[in-house]
């Protein structure tokens, strides 16, 4: 069970008993006492090991977030509007540290439907990578179905895939398969990093294909009626699902340095359906073996 992973309330339990000097032993064994499963042990440690045991966990900073605003800079907007082949996208809001923009006008409203159709045959339950043994796990930290296409596997996937490489100035052949997900009404996704840890044994398979995950970018497909939100929980940070808008945000550079700002989850949907595209980067030419 992996720190990120865990309810919001349950993991400010744990950071204040790390601040308070709580031994490990103690407070695992309060939780298996509360009804947590042994795995619990592995988020404890995770927190301890980030934060170091002492001090304030909420202050003191893990690896390299200090002055991320520069270091973790994929891209910076120059203007307010920037044109790219068929739209001219709205840059809504942006953040410097971490290095996070909301684009308005990213994908039209048929791109959109078109999408959420050309995935409906091919939705299946999503997985997570297990960071033991790099399987793909289902599990309750994700409830959303998603479909994968490869790069450029028809004219609509190619000509988004473009678009973005445009727009942020990194080529297509770093980004990942374009994943369509599907959220119903109280599927979500708890709050976790797309980043891999090099530490964990699960995690060196995946990096071995493209190197680590530098950026994200989450392009909204239609209106929520009610929840599903975009969360940031170290920011107090929601995004609001707008069709046709992209959220983009990066959070590792070329030394390997990762920012722990970007925690982040997609909140559970209220009333209607959440239709999302992903699209992750990469610090290299994302390969498989089938390429």
């Amino acid at each position: 069970m992996e720190f990120a992973e865990l309810q919001p309330d349950l993991q400010q339990w744990i950071r204040d008993a790390v601040k308070a000097g709580q031994q490990p032993s103690v407070m695992v064994e309060a939780l298996l006492r509360a009804g947590y499963q042994p795995s619990i042990s592995r988020a404890v440690k995770q927190c301890i090991a980030d934060f170091g045991g002492s001090g304030d966990p909420d202050c003191r900073l893990p690896r390299a977030q200090a002055d991320s605003g520069q270091r973790f800079r994929l891209f910076e907007p120059q203007t307010n509007n920037i044109p790219v082949d068929t739209q001219r996208v709205e840059v809504l809001l942006s953040l410097r540290s971490p290095n996070l923009i909301l684009f308005g006008n990213l994908l039209s409203a048929s791109e959109c439907n078109a999408l959420i159709e050309l995935s409906r045959p091919q939705l299946k339950p999503s997985r997570v990578v297990n960071s033991d043994n790099g399987a793909f796990d289902l599990g309750e930290a994700r409830t959303s179905y998603g479909a994968c296409f490869q790069r450029a596997e028809c004219p609509l996937i190619a000509a988004i895939e473009n678009r973005i490489a445009r727009l942020l100035g990194v080529s297509a052949r770093r980004g990942e398969p374009l994943q369509i997900l599907h959220y119903e009404r109280g599927a979500q996704y708890r709050p976790h990093y797309d980043f891999f840890s090099p530490e964990r044994a699960g995690h060196r398979e995946v990096l071995s294909h493209g190197g680590q995950r530098v950026g994200t970018l989450i392009m909204y497909l239609n209106d929520v009626v009610a929840g599903g939100a975009t969360v940031f929980p170290k920011l107090a940070l929601e995004i609001l699902p707008k069709k046709g808008c992209g959220l983009f945000f990066s959070y590792a550079n070329e030394r390997g340095e990762l920012d722990y700002q970007t925690l982040h989850g997609g909140s559970p949907v209220g009333e209607g359906e959440k239709w999302i595209a992903t699209k992750w980067l990469r610090q290299a030419d994302y390969v498989t073996e089938e390429d």
